[in-house]
């Protein structure tokens, strides 16, 4: 091979140093850089699976958002319900208690009225108890026993009303 300018013996030499620095670099660097690479990966994985835990997550949490939010609306719709019925109650119940005062005081002025008519009446009856009395004492010239005198304008008052009946 020395005339095809091959020197064995360096050539020996130049494959064993390849085999080491081969066996050498696959030792200290492919072997790690493999790890590396590796290790990248799963870190790559890990976050994609994160990321799509994380989006499942926030899917989660806007369907829970327009859940409380859906029936936050509903209870508030409720409340404005039951404001406006509870309203109309008290509106009605207000009227209902006017109504019942109204019919009182009306009650009252009737009470009152009959009330005051009784005492007119009852004055007028004395007044004209009196005047009659006088009347026929004057005309008679003497007194007449006042019994018999009241008993007889009480019987002419009854009459009388009687007839405006």
């Amino acid at each position: 091979m020395e005339k095809l300018g091959i020197n064995l013996g360096l050539l020996i030499s130049q494959f064993i140093n390849f085999a080491l620095l081969a066996a050498l670099l696959y030792l200290l660097l492919y072997k790690p850089v493999l790890r590396m690479l590796a290790e990248r990966k799963a870190r790559i994985a890990a976050g994609m699976a994160d990321a799509d835990a994380a989006r499942a997550a926030a899917a989660r949490a806007q369907q829970e958002y327009d859940r409380k939010i859906a029936e936050a609306q509903r209870r508030a719709q409720e409340i404005i319900a039951q404001a406006a019925q509870a309203g109309e109650q008290v509106g009605a119940e207000i009227k209902a208690e006017a109504q019942r005062e109204a019919e009182l005081i009306r009650q009252r002025a009737r009470e009152e009225a009959a009330q005051e008519r009784a005492h007119i009446l009852a004055e007028v009856q004395s007044q004209i108890a009196s005047l009659s009395m006088a009347a026929v004492e004057r005309i008679l010239g003497q007194e007449v026993d006042e019994a018999t005198q009241r008993r007889l304008i009480s019987q002419f008052i009854a009459a009388l009303g009687e007839t405006q009946s």
